[in-house]
């Protein structure tokens, strides 16, 4: 079995920072290091021609993490959601303040991740609230956060002139309402609405471990992914072409939040706050460890995947070419 062993990273400043040598540091990495290639996650303008597109063989696209109400009912979702901001703010938040709107962003974002002609261009199907990601009484379903990402997937799709997006489109599961592999029924009705065929999926091991906050070991979590992964329809889980590979034991910190429920005085957070309290909240959920036992090829022989990227979050390029080394080398 052959596949691409491929590094994550970002055109934000704050990851080139990580390295010497800028862009050119990063194409030197990659040509020394066990990696084939790098997913890059960009932003809404096209991306600095200094970027080694060789490189460059899978795109991740920016997540609108809180969009729904906007997507159903406007600017009436927008001011329930969202403090007054300018229209760059409200694109990065969520793509738009309409329909109209936020279809026109994400056809653009398809159309800068073709420029790399990548392999995929990678999205969340997901939904939260801010407070939600906190107590977990969400207001939608993932039935209801899958048939309207779908529709926003089909008429997007619709833009270009064949109906098919400019690349294939890679959906990713998270462990909020939306794709989490916690229904096989959920799953094949969502990838049976997707009315254009370059689209597949990508299994973020660490996301689905989230979903189980009763996971306290690497074993539990490996069968538990294993698991899941055999309860899906064998079409879906033939759609699934590529891997985030990292482990994630955070459960202990889950059940303990839920128990806490909001932070201090959130009410009378403002919006900056109330974003970063969560996300920070989310980063020790979503813990982007790796894998020590050899036990995680199972899981990779099972999808057989034609990419696997090594998500980790490190404060420098060594720490993360050790976590790198040390991951590839338990696939050998």
């Amino acid at each position: 079995m052959t596949y691409d062993n491929l590094v994550d990273f970002s055109v934000h400043p704050s990851d080139l920072k990580r390295l010497e040598g800028g862009w050119k540091g990063l194409k030197k990495y990659i040509e020394v290091s066990e990696a084939d290639g790098l997913e890059l996650l960009i932003g809404y303008e096209s991306a600095s021609n200094n970027i080694p597109k060789e490189i460059v063989k899978s795109i991740h696209l920016p997540f609108w993490i809180t969009w729904l109400d906007v997507w159903r009912k406007g600017e009436q979702g927008l001011k329930a959601y969202f403090p007054p901001m300018s229209a760059d703010h409200i694109q990065y938040c969520c793509g738009g303040s309409n329909q109209h709107e936020m279809i026109a962003t994400q056809k653009k974002l398809w159309e800068l991740a073709a420029e790399f002609q990548p392999k995929q261009a990678v999205m969340h199907a997901a939904h939260v609230e801010l407070e939600h990601a906190f107590t977990r009484k969400f207001t939608y379903t993932d039935e209801e956060v899958l048939r309207n990402f779908a529709d926003l997937l089909n008429r997007t799709a619709q833009e270009f002139s064949n109906g098919e997006p400019p690349c294939v489109i890679g959906i990713e599961n998270l462990w909020w309402p939306g794709l989490n592999f916690g229904n096989s029924a959920v799953t094949d009705d969502f990838a049976g609405s997707l009315n254009f065929d370059q689209w597949n999926l990508v299994l973020d091991t660490g996301h689905l471990m989230n979903t189980n906050p009763k996971l306290r070991c690497e074993d539990e979590a490996v069968d538990f992914v294993l698991e899941k992964l055999s309860q899906l329809s064998v079409g879906v889980r033939g759609r699934i072409k590529s891997m985030h590979l990292n482990l994630s034991l955070s459960g202990e910190y889950q059940m303990q939040q839920i128990r806490n429920g909001l932070p201090a005085d959130w009410t009378n957070l403002p919006h900056g706050e109330k974003y970063s309290s969560a996300r920070n909240h989310v980063l020790k959920i979503d813990q982007h460890l790796p894998f020590q036992s050899s036990r995680v090829k199972e899981i990779v022989e099972m999808v057989r995947p034609h990419t696997v990227i090594h998500e980790f979050i490190t404060p420098t390029m060594a720490e993360y070419d050790e976590l790198l080394k040390q991951q590839v080398g338990l696939l050998a």
